[in-house]
């Protein structure tokens, strides 16, 4: 069997369906919607985002489910503090399952069973400005300071536009498919608590930027594609001065290609991304011994027993 049959068996395995294609999915996300709807006095349009919107979604290996979704309010931000707007939707939800928090950029709703979350639904709350149509998301929590809350300019719909239109035909396929083994390798080989990880928008703003497709004669190389592209990232990484241990380190500092244009990976510490760097150092250690040996070996070990 070639690397490439293995890898395309590896996909049908980890990858999760968008939206449209998952009914549990859709039921989650429309009892949320339908309770906004009866708890909500102002209309608001809804949209689907994050990885399952843009097809690049693999299964959780700790079962919670992360599903992103969009609430878009026809206001002047100018009018109405961010908090007190994420409040309408807090209250409206509060009581729809046992566990609803207000974290800083969004409301999250938790599904629970036997105690343990089978699936979160992340809800961000945008304002639309009534001349531009700009998007700006609300932040801060419930007891937030004046400095602490804002009206951040948001195009995350700008964003999954162009992710879905870098490619197109097989090489959108190849770039949709490395970016699910990234994110499985991600979850193999980090703890999911806390943001020691890459956070999966980071990984996939970075195959944004940086995948090439990729052949082996007329058929696409999975493994090639993904070595190439780890290989950039691992390269793109410089040195950077640590303030709180006061010693020189090494960052990869990656700018969202649309507001607010932040960098994706700064909330990670100095240590965190050494740790991260040296992750990849290994990860293309691994893709390599595969592609010289003809081994399968290394390549369960980059991304964990469901390579078969």
């Amino acid at each position: 069997m070639s690397f490439q049959t293995m890898f395309r068996r590896f996909d049908e395995t980890i990858k999760l369906n968008r939206f449209d294609e998952n009914a549990e999915l859709r039921e989650k996300r429309d009892r949320i919607l339908k309770r906004l709807r009866e708890n909500l006095s102002i209309t608001f349009e809804p949209f689907n985002q994050g990885s399952y919107a843009m097809g690049t979604g693999v299964k959780p290996l700790n079962g919670d489910y992360d599903i992103d979704i969009g609430i878009v309010f026809n206001i002047d931000r100018r009018s109405h503090d961010p908090v007190t707007v994420k409040g309408w939707v807090y209250k409206a939800l509060e009581t729809h399952t046992t566990r609803v928090e207000w974290r800083r950029p969004c409301i999250t709703v938790y599904y629970q069973q036997s105690g343990e979350a089978i699936y979160h639904v992340d809800l961000a709350i945008l304002a639309k400005d009534p001349y531009s149509g700009a998007l700006h998301l609300a932040i801060g929590k419930e007891h937030s300071a004046a400095e602490q809350r804002e009206w951040q300019p948001d195009d995350r719909k700008g964003f999954m536009a162009a992710v879905e239109n870098r490619f197109s035909g097989e090489d959108a396929a190849q770039f949709r498919r490395v970016i699910r083994y990234l994110k499985r390798w991600r979850d193999v080989h980090f703890s999911s608590e806390g943001r020691a990880a890459p956070t999966g928008l980071g990984l996939t703003v970075a195959a944004y930027y940086w995948f090439q497709p990729t052949k082996s004669g007329p058929s696409d190389d999975d493994l090639g594609a993904t070595l190439a592209l780890v290989r950039i990232i691992h390269g793109q990484f410089t040195s950077a001065w640590d303030p709180s241990s006061g010693q020189p380190g090494v960052r990869l500092a990656l700018r969202f290609p649309f507001a607010p244009q932040d960098d994706v990976f700064a909330r990670m510490t100095n240590q965190q991304m050494q740790e991260f760097r040296q992750r990849l150092a290994k990860l293309i250690e691994w893709l390599e011994e595969a592609q010289r040996t003809g081994s399968t070996a290394p390549l369960q070990r980059a991304f964990g027993s469901d390579f078969l």
